[in-house]
């Protein structure tokens, strides 16, 4: 996990905002079953801006896919003369895994029944006004 993600500190309105949007509740809820690649999250219907929404907004990160160097010199010949971007085909590559934020709104969406029960949930870990998401006893 980046040290930037480690660090944010999130507040309440927008952990609310958080939990409120559709895309960010779909793809926490897809990448609860496991750490998926970018391309297997275009298959439950996800698009490259609903990724890239997720990632500015500190909910997944990307562990970029690497081929080994004589390996990526014959795959991205391949690679050009059909799709023309090797990085595009490494970001495909990629899986994305929740960040600590994004194991909490998880685990808001899972033990909440109702929006009600979402915002009191969230409103009771907030002492000062200012929340760092709590270690996830059983991701990494």
């Amino acid at each position: 996990m980046s040290k930037k993600t480690q660090d944010k500190q999130i507040d309440q309105q927008e952990i609310m905002k958080l939990l409120k949007d559709p895309i960010i509740v779909r793809i926490v809820t897809v990448l609860d079953i496991a750490n998926l690649s970018v391309l297997e999250l275009f298959e439950y219907g996800l698009t490259r801006e609903d990724v890239n929404h997720a990632i500015v907004s500190g909910v997944i990160e990307l562990d970029q896919a690497r081929l080994p160097k004589g390996e990526l010199d014959t795959y991205a010949e391949g690679l050009h003369a059909i799709a023309g971007d090797v990085y595009f085909q490494q970001f495909l590559r990629s899986k994305a895994r929740l960040t600590r934020l994004g194991l909490f709104l998880l685990d808001c969406i899972k033990s909440c029944q109702t929006e009600q029960d979402i915002i009191e949930k969230v409103m009771g870990r907030f002492g000062t006004g200012m929340f760092r998401p709590p270690e996830h006893p059983h991701k990494p």
